[in-house]
């Protein structure tokens, strides 16, 4: 799945083409609304204390399309024409769905159709970093730069929901932060990101294994992996397995070792930086639009 920054500039021409009067701030928020659950989820674990399996099922399902779509629906009843704005963020949310489904991730996907089915969509046209990722960045910086520049930054349409419209965001609110605990059990059964394999240690030795993206730790005794469970593995892997990012395809040996088929290797940082950049210019173009809309 690509960068935040790698979506702004696809969505936002994307956008245009189908609305053109499509306001900046929602496409924008239409960049970042299915990644909600993903970068919340390390706030939670981390100050929380809770299980990484159960929350990272729940993350699944509230990414889920269906869940994505009520959390437009909500948001855009703080807007005057919720119509309007529910359109803007609903295809954005597609948008970036598709553009997320084109990338290679290992062990990872689109969630489109639950909880009807729990098919992770993956074509894997490409790698994070390779070529298309890095021609979407560079639009996104080109279109950025044209949004910051040309784009006027209002608040005018925000408004907060009174009335019959309140009731229903805050219901649609509840949906969106409840519904996912009833799909949980749907992601489990499965097996999406290899969660229920992962929490069942006892019966993990011969099981097939899949890691996106996982710290590598390389000693002079062998290859270790951090994984996002918090749990570290033993890697039975070709010499040629050297870095510090990898995403890695194999069986579980013992509970605590895995015997490596397949690796790829990610240089270290170049997508997280490129998701703060986009998070900052996202959050300081809504920052103005609220002070501009204060002010009214």
């Amino acid at each position: 799945m690509p960068a935040t920054l790698g979506h702004i500039g696809f969505q936002y021409l994307a956008t245009k083409a189908c609305l053109p009067k499509a306001d900046a701030k929602w496409i924008l928020a239409g960049c970042v609304l299915p990644d909600v659950p993903w970068i919340l989820q390390r706030v939670v674990v981390g100050v929380t204390g809770a299980s990484s399996v159960e929350v990272r099922l729940y993350v699944i399902a509230q990414s889920s399309l269906l869940v994505t779509l009520i959390l437009c629906a909500c948001l855009a009843l703080f807007s005057r024409a919720p119509r309007s704005v529910f359109a803007v963020l609903a295809l954005g949310v597609l948008l970036h769905l598709g553009l997320d489904a084109l990338q290679t991730k290992w062990a990872n996907g689109v969630v489109l159709l639950a909880p009807l089915r729990w098919d992770l969509v993956n074509v894997g046209l490409f790698w994070p970093e390779d070529w298309p990722t890095h021609a979407l960045y560079a639009l996104s910086a080109a279109v950025g730069l044209w949004i910051w520049i040309k784009e006027p930054r209002s608040g005018e349409d925000l408004q907060w929901p009174r009335g019959w419209r309140a009731v229903a965001a805050a219901l649609l609110l509840l949906a969106y932060a409840g519904l996912p605990v009833l799909m949980t059990e749907g992601a489990r059964a499965a097996d999406l990101h290899f969660a229920a394999t992962l929490d069942d240690v006892e019966h993990r030795a011969g099981k097939p294994i899949e890691f996106d993206r996982s710290r590598l730790d390389i000693r002079p005794e062998g290859a270790h992996l951090q994984v996002w469970t918090g749990e570290e593995f033993r890697l039975l892997a070709p010499a040629s397995l050297r870095g510090e990012v990898a995403s890695i395809r194999g069986r579980f040996e013992t509970p605590t070792t895995i015997r490596v088929a397949e690796f790829h290797l990610h240089p270290s940082g170049v997508r997280s930086i490129a998701s703060y950049v986009a998070l900052v210019m996202i959050i300081l173009w809504w920052g103005l639009c609220i002070v501009d809309r204060l002010r009214l």
